[in-house]
């Protein structure tokens, strides 16, 4: 069931978008699995976030059972870079925005305490100016680069990592094996994509 709301328990950061600027809802997919999304509508576009939301709780589906996992939860933040930006610098002490950025949660999935509530696999948050930028350069689709980082996102909560060539080369082959099962081109051909976390 798809249902927005507005945040009105917290008052926004000073340089935080305002409530009313951020939309909410869980988008379910068809196994039952949660994306919890928060989206900052001025700077993400609705046509995009409407595709995306069509789009990204089947391929969650598709992950989830690729690892013999039942239906789970994740939470979704698409902002923009500069809110990007401060999360990379408290939670990396990096200073600039970056593309996508995962944060796996303490209950996994064999851990969580309601056996009816999908286990929350953790968080991830993408930047909207950062997506578009290296779309345009890579020339592909903001969509397929969006929907990409979505599975880079994905991944590294159930623990891929790329800090060496043989961990970046199974992540990659897995990214590129989800993302054709959907029709989009290896995200890999002819570019060096900078993936931070």
């Amino acid at each position: 069931m798809v249902h927005d709301t507005h945040a009105s328990d917290t008052a926004p950061e000073p340089d935080s978008p305002g409530d009313d600027d951020i939309s909410y809802s869980d988008w379910q997919s068809p196994a039952g699995a949660m994306i919890e999304a928060s989206i900052d509508r001025n700077i993400w576009p609705d046509a995009l976030v409407n595709s995306f939301q069509n789009t990204a709780p089947k391929i969650f589906d598709d992950i989830l059972a690729a690892h013999d996992t039942p239906p789970a939860s994740v939470s979704l933040c698409l902002c923009d870079d500069r809110e990007m930006r401060q999360i990379n610098r408290q939670h990396r002490q990096i200073d600039k925005a970056t593309n996508v950025l995962s944060f796996p949660a303490y209950d996994m999935p064999s851990h969580h305490l309601d056996p009816g509530a999908p286990a929350l696999l953790g968080d991830i948050v993408i930047a909207a100016e950062t997506v578009t930028r290296e779309a345009d350069a890579m020339q592909i689709p903001v969509a397929d680069h969006l929907m990409h980082l979505f599975v880079h996102g994905m991944l590294h909560l159930f623990g891929y990592d790329h800090i060496d060539d043989d961990m970046a080369e199974t992540m990659e082959s897995l990214e590129i094996k989800f993302l054709a099962n959907i029709g989009i081109a290896n995200p890999y051909q002819d570019t060096q994509l900078e993936v931070d976390n």
